[in-house]
């Protein structure tokens, strides 16, 4: 059933011919059209380049094949969303410095740190990991899509997952889960590590991971858990009220900050003031 492997494939020989090494490529669980392609490893600034060079390839391949390609999180209403989970971890010249034998789900304390500023500042990330109003319709319960922040072993509605596979404690990582092809690369990886140095240099400590499905929980259950941002307007909030690690060293700067808040506020009321088919359907009859 999988109708389009034959152009995936030639994608992905593409992608390798150019430099963007690949672990594997397959049919998603969506409708007929949607994909996964999952590229290797690199240092933070090398996979923002990768990451867009990446989307270059498809887009321009599909359309020289009379097809289209979008990176869009939510294009269709009831199907899962296309997600772009970030795998992530610090390394030395021995391997990661996430592992730890004896650690909660094989991770050291730095690792748990990392994950702890990740969770503490998750609803600002947002604003730079999930910068569209589209983004927040595929942040919804019920399609593999995380909108609680948690962590958890191998649970894909968790915020951040360790994956349950992994085996290598020189690459022993986790994969933030919320992030969509809307992101910019270069200021969504930046946020992500800031907030990790910021939980190890606080020693924020995450907790015990919640291993267990978050669609599956009451709604009195999932009440006690922090829930992510449900729209990009508060994402913003967040961001206004939380951003002070990403100042730090001079990663980003205030007016960077005021300009991007600015902007994605404008898209948020462009998109506000403009009727939907869906409004159509509701009330043109009213």
């Amino acid at each position: 059933m999988d109708r389009t492997y034959n152009l995936r494939s030639e994608i992905a020989s593409m992608m390798a011919d150019v430099g963007v090494g690949l672990k594997y490529h397959h049919h998603e669980v969506g409708g007929g059209g949607q994909h996964e392609i999952e590229v290797k490893f690199a240092t933070l600034l090398d996979m923002a380049d990768k990451s867009m060079l990446v989307k270059y390839i498809v887009k321009n391949e599909c359309f020289r094949q009379g097809k289209s390609a979008t990176f869009m999180p939510k294009p269709l209403f009831n199907e899962p969303g296309s997600g772009q989970h970030v795998h992530q971890y610090l390394a030395n010249a021995q391997g990661s410095m996430f592992f730890d034998e004896k650690g909660p789900a094989r991770f050291s304390k730095i690792g748990l740190h990392y994950i702890g500023g990740m969770l503490k500042h998750a609803d600002a990330i947002l604003a730079f990991s999930n910068p569209s109003t589209n983004s927040f319709k595929r942040l919804v319960p019920g399609f593999e899509a995380p909108v609680a922040c948690t962590y958890s072993v191998g649970n894909r509605t968790a915020c951040i997952r360790i994956p349950g596979y992994q085996r290598d404690p020189k690459m022993m990582r986790f994969e933030f889960r919320p992030g969509d092809g809307t992101m910019n690369p270069y200021l969504g990886y930046a946020a992500m590590l800031m907030a990790g140095l910021d939980g190890i240099k606080n020693k924020i400590d995450p907790g015990l991971p919640l291993d267990v499905n978050l669609d599956s929980l009451s709604e009195e259950e999932m009440a006690q858990i922090h829930q992510l941002p449900t729209s990009l307007n508060k994402a913003l909030n967040a961001l206004e009220e939380d951003h002070d690690f990403l100042l730090e060293g001079g990663v980003f700067t205030p007016d960077l900050l005021e300009s991007w808040i600015k902007i994605k506020r404008k898209e948020v009321s462009e998109i506000r003031v403009r009727p939907t088919p869906y409004e159509f359907e509701t009330y043109f009859d009213a």
